[in-house]
């Protein structure tokens, strides 16, 4: 079992199951009795199966442009466009997923019995022993089923009906999935998805709909409805209210019912004017003889609403109608229409039962916090603009003062005599141009911008581990790499190291860049970052850094033709120029090593390896500018592509059409990150070189340091293969794979292939690694493909919890005589041997499928990371 574990400070609230919130220090005591569960969303839930605190730690507080914050360590898991990424490799501007959605305070709600068997004294016992059965007899306001029946009698009141023994419930498909699911949770049968075209007369005009619906035939659940506040009969000829415990509970269990009854019957958030929205809104029907009835129905709506800290406006009776059956009359509500009470309701209450008001909520949630942080800004600033005056400054010294204000704001700040707060700018987008481009997720997370990141010291901090069935889970609204491998030979045996491990490790830390953020063997300028985006190795042998028989040894000769730089942002850009020639932090690494077995002396001959061999093993990518490559273009991909998104197998998927100008784009932009991932570890080559002249006092040459292969994992590449008897072109994606080819392909470069191409599979720093050829089954099996490594079996932040960086160090010294040099302990621990899947398991695998088939092992002697 794996875990997902996240550090985050005393005072962060985490979101649970039923639409609830709490800090994460109080949920010590659900954690000790076995019960805490923390949630993705309303419908994905995970139990909590580590708990762990620590004393003090250096926390971070990340601020968005919606002013959402949370405080976390640096290495707290933080869902972005490309993937989970540590917080230490987030920077102001990147993207982060979050979840609007936050829900009501957690309390203990008083505990009572809401119906026992009193309550169906005139039933028919065997229907009381059905209940009693499925354990909702008695049924306490503390029962989860409970609180599913709360949303159920919600929903049903504003959206339901009752046959004979029949409860239906209408809305859209995927919405009754989700309401069958909680009818299958109180222990009933939900129906199929039923669908029926329908004739309607609205005003005189008649039109025809779909309608949906889903329904349970068992007496026992219809009863259990109506007893607990479901309207039985005709609604509007009906004296029904809220149920009358809704008084007795917390305010998150009175949220349940309101949100599910809204989601049947309030309006969706919509826009009143460009920039302003309107009052979500309920309207009820009453015949006139139950018309106070429904006057007291929706005054209790509002009073439990405002309970919850939503205002409502003044109740209005809007109409009195004459029907078939008699006068009606009609009531109608809305939530007050300010911002910050809008907000309140969308991320605290809103709807249940009803994507797409869901969807919606999100969006105006997020469109107006945004809005809000805007005006609150050009408040400040006509606060200053006043007071500047006010001192005695001219208004041309005022405006420069508040250089990129525009200059009639200034103005109107000090002479203006309006009062209230500011207008947002005219260039802030109308609602519904940002909720045309803002896509949101299936399970409601959103994407924004980070404001900042801010170092607050030192506070205890939480770490909780949740089940990788579910993955993830919601802090503070919060969502809690191209890369590759090369080796090179040398003519030394271990004998030829030993006695200058120490030396070896020490040299190679100080001469290869390492470690999070800037610092590359070349000083890059942009001039530069095009010329290798654009040329790859060919830019390396023109500069000095490599030699014609390194091109000779890499993929594709270290050079994507497809390259198109001019598709790279200027941000991925910027970030990659100072990074050329580095190994970055993570799972990578410059690893020596020794040949310790040949399985196969004819590949490994050809191959130039043998045993007690000296090797050295480059791992690393493209450092910054690849991840924000990937952010760059998956924010483009969820924008304008969300349609086929929502139709993919995982949520956590993302693709734009082959063929379109986006996927062109995007493969470009790919490519040339590739090509930058080539020098990078050329430059790393380029230096471990003239470490290895100067420690063992001969030229690289004469030590026979000779590139065996380079070949890049996880990414994209076009290739021809054979579907269904046909040749063709396709994209093979190797997310977690590396390229196998057998003998015979073109593509493996001429002095391998005879034989296969090199397969290089690292292990940990404490099990060594594998030389594999591509097998003979590769290209029917896989593709070309195999694993690309051992993958982790354990979190950065529990490897820390369990390991010790310098113990870890000195036991791989003392024991395995395998010298490890790092910037930090905390990275030896994250890295410790015992994190990893066992290597020999999946090279064995590999064998004997025949996709990668076993040349040599080899096992580190020193080892440099991040």
């Amino acid at each position: 079992m794996g875990y997902d574990i996240n550090c985050l400070s005393g005072e962060s609230e985490v979101t649970l199951e039923f639409g609830r919130r709490r800090r994460i220090g109080d949920l010590w005591r659900d954690f000790e009795d076995q019960r805490a569960v923390v949630a993705a969303d309303e419908e994905v839930t995970s139990p909590v199966e580590l708990f762990t605190t620590n004393d003090a730690e250096t926390v971070f507080e990340v601020t968005t442009e919606t002013g959402d914050t949370v405080e976390a360590t640096a290495d707290h898991p933080f869902a972005t466009p490309s993937g989970m990424c540590d917080l230490d490799e987030v920077e102001r501007g990147d993207s982060v997923f979050v979840h609007p959605f936050v829900g009501v305070a957690d309390e203990e709600p008083p505990e009572f019995v809401v119906l026992d068997e009193d309550d169906f004294a005139d039933e028919n016992p065997q229907l009381v022993r059905g209940l009693e059965e499925r354990d909702l007899l008695p049924l306490k306001s503390t029962d989860d089923a409970f609180h599913r029946l709360l949303k159920l009698v919600g929903f049903h009141t504003g959206d339901g009906s009752f046959g004979s023994n029949q409860s239906w419930f209408y809305g859209d498909p995927e919405d009754l999935e989700t309401v069958a699911a909680d009818i299958e949770a109180v222990g009933y049968t939900a129906s199929r998805i039923y669908e029926r075209d329908r004739e309607h007369e609205i005003d005189g005009r008649s039109f025809e709909r779909t309608e949906y619906s889903v329904r349970a035939t068992a007496k026992g659940f219809k009863r259990l409805l109506t007893k607990l506040g479901a309207p039985a009969g005709r609604k509007t000829e009906s004296d029904f209210g809220v149920p009358g415990y809704l008084d007795r509970l917390a305010d998150w269990q009175k949220a349940l019912y309101l949100s599910a009854f809204f989601g049947a019957e309030m309006s969706a958030p919509d826009a009143m004017t460009a920039k302003n929205l309107y009052c979500p809104s309920v309207s009820h029907n009453r015949a006139v003889e139950y018309a106070a009835a429904g006057e007291a129905f929706v005054s209790d709506l509002m009073r439990h609403l405002n309970d919850l800290g939503v205002r409502t406006n003044a109740l209005e009776t809007v109409e009195r109608t004459e029907t078939t059956r008699g006068e009606t009359v009609r009531y109608r509500f809305g939530v007050k229409n300010d911002s910050e009470n809008l907000i309140r309701f969308f991320t605290r209450v809103g709807y249940r039962y009803n994507r797409v008001k869901r969807e919606r909520a999100v969006l105006a949630a997020q469109y107006l916090k945004r809005k809000e942080r805007v005006v609150d800004e050009r408040a400040r600033l006509a606060e200053e603009a006043r007071a500047l005056a006010d001192g005695g400054l001219a208004l041309r010294e005022v405006k420069s003062r508040l250089d990129g204000v525009n200059g009639r704001f200034v103005e109107r700040s000090i002479y203006g005599q309006r009062e209230g707060r500011p207008r947002p700018p005219a260039d802030f987008p109308d609602f519904e141009a940002f909720a045309a481009e803002t896509r949101v997720r299936p399970n409601f997370t959103v994407e924004t911008t980070v404001e900042s990141v801010t170092e607050l010291g030192e506070k205890p901090v939480y770490d909780i581990g949740v089940a990788h069935d579910a993955h993830n889970f919601v802090a503070d609204g919060f969502v809690v790499s191209n890369c590759g491998v090369r080796m090179v030979r040398t003519d030394l045996t271990y004998d030829d190291v030993r006695g200058k491990e120490e030396e070896l490790v020490d040299s190679l830390f100080a001469n290869v860049p390492s470690g999070l953020g800037g610092g590359g063997v070349v000083e890059g300028n942009m001039d530069t970052v095009e010329a290798v985006l654009d040329r790859g190795m060919d830019w390396a042998l023109e500069h000095g850094y490599a030699v014609d028989d390194d091109l000779a040894h890499c993929e594709d000769e270290g050079r994507r033709p497809d390259a198109r730089p001019e598709f790279v942002s200027e941000k991925a850009k910027n970030r990659g120029k100072n990074q050329i020639g580095s190994l970055g932090s993570g799972n990578h690494f410059l690893e020596v090593q020794r040949v310790t077995d040949v399985f196969d002396e004819s590949v490994a001959g050809a191959f130039g390896l043998e045993e007690e061999q000296i090797v050295v093993l480059i791992h690393c990518g493209s450092r910054g500018l690849g991840h924000q490559v990937c952010s760059d273009y998956l924010r483009r991909i969820e924008r304008e592509h969300g349609d086929l998104l929502d139709r993919l197998p995982d949520k956590e998927l993302a693709a734009a059409p082959a063929g379109s100008e986006l996927a062109d784009e995007y493969y470009g932009a790919m490519c040339a990150a590739i090509n930058f991932a080539w020098v990078n570890r050329q430059l790393i080559t380029h230096r471990t070189r003239r470490v290895f002249e100067r420690v063992f006092a001969e030229e690289w040459e004469d030590l026979g340091m000779d590139l065996l292969y380079d070949v890049a994992h996880n990414i994209a590449k076009k290739e021809v293969h054979t579907v269904d008897g046909e040749d063709r072109e396709l994209y093979v994606h190797r997310k977690g794979a590396t390229r196998a080819f057998p003998a015979g392909r073109q593509e493996v470069p001429r002095a391998y292939r005879d034989v296969g191409q090199p397969v290089i599979i690292p292990g940990s720093m404490g099990a060594g690694s594998y030389v594999l050829v591509g097998g003979e089954r590769s290209m029917s099996e896989t593709f070309g493909s195999t694993a690309h490594g051992a993958g982790r079996t354990m979190s950065r932040t529990q490897a820390k919890q369990e390991y010790w960086g310098e113990t870890v160090r000195d036991e791989l010294e003392s024991q395995n005589a395998i010298y490890v040099k790092a910037q930090s302990g905390a990275t030896v621990a994250e890295e410790a041997p015992g994190v990893y899947k066992d290597v020999d398991e999946v090279v064995r695998v590999s064998d004997e499928l025949g996709i990668g088939d076993k040349v040599v092992r080899t096992y580190p002697v020193c080892n440099i990371k991040g």
